[in-house]
């Protein structure tokens, strides 16, 4: 029988979040002004893609094996050790800065360090919420936690901003050091409940690949788990392409200024924004497939309808686009909620990498690809056509797999098979 989350655990978790939203504030406060540098330093949209793949590369590869050890070692450990490590390449960072000894290279080999930790990091914390949060409060942590994310990842980089008018960039990474350290706090004091059965001792450990294998054997095994990621990764793979065209489609296929892409910008990051307030208000949805694949068709609706705008009509892109973008932190804390609820506990960390390596990897072959076919045609028929794709690949999911039964069965279910 598994370990059953209760309030004294949930408010370890509260503790424990607190402490994890100030660390990202930090960290993308850091990831703007490295981001920055590197924009000011090469003048090369290709430097630019090389940090962001260095970035995605570490858990594309090491995700599906850094998943088997949050499953087999201390969580608590696994995340004090990753937070360390980051905070230590940025001090190491901070000091080459001063010294004025940094290279493109150096920071490249920094960042794809920083991503090999983060690798550890994330599935680790996804890994601990279902041990941690009570179920019936995992929608609402879930929204609030992407709530609190977009509005970090949207103050972050405009706190960065105006810090650069100010300080040197050495300085301004002392500040992500800091919050480890805030972060640190927190996860000293608090207990992370242990997944695995007290009587089991090392010796006793099922080897590396047996448990790598039992992971992915549950992936192929629960019933439409794997098309359900195989979905989540085509469908992230189709939405690359609009983030990363936006400001090009705006600018060129709209004759719009920076003004324009700000007011539309505004509009899409209220959607998310609204989006997570709403999820982190309701209970959740007992039907949690259903609300994913029609939340899923009216962003695709969305994404068509910008696609479509009339040239100059920034009112209507902004309105589809809110719409669009309120729709994803439903799609995503549904997602999640059923990953943690379906998914045994000691065996999250798996599942949890897994999936995030696959989702990982559609991101930038999406961004990538795009940038090589719009040329051919055109970003608003390239636009068009990811959301005419999507609804497809949406449909056939529905009728032809068994995405809509997944979540049927119980975590704990399971875990006695």
């Amino acid at each position: 029988m598994e370990i059953q989350a209760n309030q004294t655990t949930f408010r370890s978790y509260l503790t424990f979040w607190s402490g994890q939203l100030v660390s990202l504030l930090g960290s993308s406060i850091s990831q703007f002004v490295i981001i920055w540098w590197i924009t000011l330093e090469t003048e090369s949209a290709l430097y630019l893609s090389i940090a962001s793949l260095l970035a995605f590369a570490p858990m594309v590869i090491l995700g599906p094996f850094t998943g088997v050890l949050v499953d087999r070692w201390s969580r608590k450990a696994l995340i004090g050790i990753a937070d360390f490590l980051q905070a230590l390449a940025t001090v190491v960072l901070i000091f080459m800065f001063s010294l004025g000894i940094t290279s493109i290279w150096q920071v490249f080999a920094l960042l794809a360090l920083k991503g090999v930790f983060q690798a550890f990091h994330t599935p680790t914390v996804m890994a601990i919420t279902p041990s941690m949060v009570p179920e019936n409060k995992l929608s609402r942590v879930n929204g609030l936690n992407y709530l609190f994310t977009g509005a970090i990842n949207l103050v972050g980089p405009v706190t960065a901003a105006l810090l650069l008018e100010f300080w040197k960039i050495s300085q301004i990474l002392w500040i992500d050091a800091a919050t480890f350290i805030v972060a640190l706090i927190p996860l000293l004091i608090i207990k992370i409940p242990s997944v695995r059965k007290k009587q089991e001792k090392s010796q006793d450990k099922p080897s590396f690949k047996k448990e790598f294998g039992e992971g992915l054997a549950f992936i192929k095994n629960a019933r439409g788990f794997l098309p359900l990621i195989m979905l989540s990764t085509a469908l992230n793979f189709l939405i690359a392409p609009l983030s990363t065209l936006f400001p090009y489609y705006v600018r060129f296929d709209h004759l719009g200024e920076a003004s324009d892409l700000a007011f539309v910008i505004a509009f899409v990051q209220g959607g998310m924004i609204a989006g997570g307030l709403f999820m982190s208000m309701i209970k959740g949805f007992k039907k949690k497939m259903r609300v994913i694949v029609l939340s899923m068709y009216i962003f695709f609706l969305g994404y068509a309808l910008v696609a479509l705008t009339p040239t100059g009509l920034f009112w209507f892109m902004a309105t589809f686009g809110l719409i669009m973008l309120f729709c994803m932190p439903v799609v995503n804390v549904l997602y999640m909620t059923i990953i943690q609820t379906s998914v045994p506990l000691k065996m999250q960390g798996r599942v949890n990498s897994v999936d995030m390596a696959l989702s990982s990897a559609a991101t930038p072959f999406g961004m990538i690809l795009s940038g090589t076919i719009v040329v051919f045609t055109g970003t608003a028929n390239f636009f068009l056509g990811c959301a005419l794709s999507g609804v497809v690949i949406l449909t056939l999911s529905w009728f032809l797999t068994d995405i809509r039964h997944v979540g049927e069965m119980k975590k704990n279910t399971l875990e006695a098979q």
